[in-house]
């Protein structure tokens, strides 16, 4: 899963097909019709979740406490599925 993180006004929003912005409109993102590119524009910065790992921190969701934990990471300047667009 990609997420976006804008460094203006620091929203994070997921990505779908259709062009979505932040908040403050500086960063935007969508999925490529194969679902897994990414577009990334303005000052937006891509985040991943590892999705086996999110998968099991939803089904071992715990009633109280901290909460079940999953990796994440920001995805690198140069990444095969993920495309910048300057703006």
């Amino acid at each position: 899963m990609k997420l976006v993180f804008c460094k203006n006004c620091s929203s994070v929003f997921s990505l779908n097909k259709d062009k979505h912005w932040c908040h403050c409109e500086k960063s935007w993102g969508y999925y490529k019709p194969d679902g897994l590119c990414a577009v990334v524009g303005g000052v937006g910065i891509p985040i991943g979740f590892d999705n086996s790992s999110f998968t099991k921190a939803l089904i071992n969701r715990p009633a109280y406490g901290y909460g079940a934990t999953f990796e994440a990471f920001v995805i690198p300047e140069v990444c095969p599925t993920v495309e910048y667009e300057e703006g």
